[in-house]
């Protein structure tokens, strides 16, 4: 009798191909992690350095806006890195149901290089121009 909770291998790549782009994913992933953490340090220094400036007479709204902006930015970056790890945890669960490098709009293959050079892609590079063809949001 089968496991019903074992995945289905509908994937198009073989043990060794999910291994090693697990550990891309995985790689990718605490470098995300590690940059959010980063990025998190950078504000709170932007956030102390505001507070010792706003009790200077010498502070200029100039100086104010400028770290506003900064702060903005960080925060941006911030939020692309947490979606970006929600893209890998999605990828990382594609793997383990056995449909990873799929694409979600055609049901082709999603090709190597390009799952090389973005490991969790959701998309073929052939979706992709088809969606740039009608100017549509990017898919990753």
């Amino acid at each position: 009798m089968a496991n019903l909770d074992a995945p289905l291998n509908n994937s198009p790549y073989d043990e060794e191909e999910l291994i090693h782009f697990k550990e891309l994913l995985e790689e990718e992933k605490e470098e995300a992690e590690e940059e959010i953490q980063n990025l998190k340090e950078s504000v709170e220094d932007l956030t102390g350095t505001q507070d010792d400036e706003y009790s200077s007479a010498a502070h200029h709204q100039g100086n104010v806006a400028s770290e506003e902006e900064e702060k903005e930015t960080l925060f941006k970056l911030i939020e692309r890195n947490k979606n970006k790890i929600k893209e890998i945890k999605a990828a990382l669960d594609r793997i383990e149901k056995g449909n990873y490098g799929i694409c979600e709009e055609t049901g082709q293959k999603i090709q190597k290089e390009r799952l090389e050079a973005i490991p969790y892609a959701r998309y073929s590079v052939e979706a992709r121009k088809k969606d740039d063809q009608f100017q549509s949001p990017p898919k990753v």
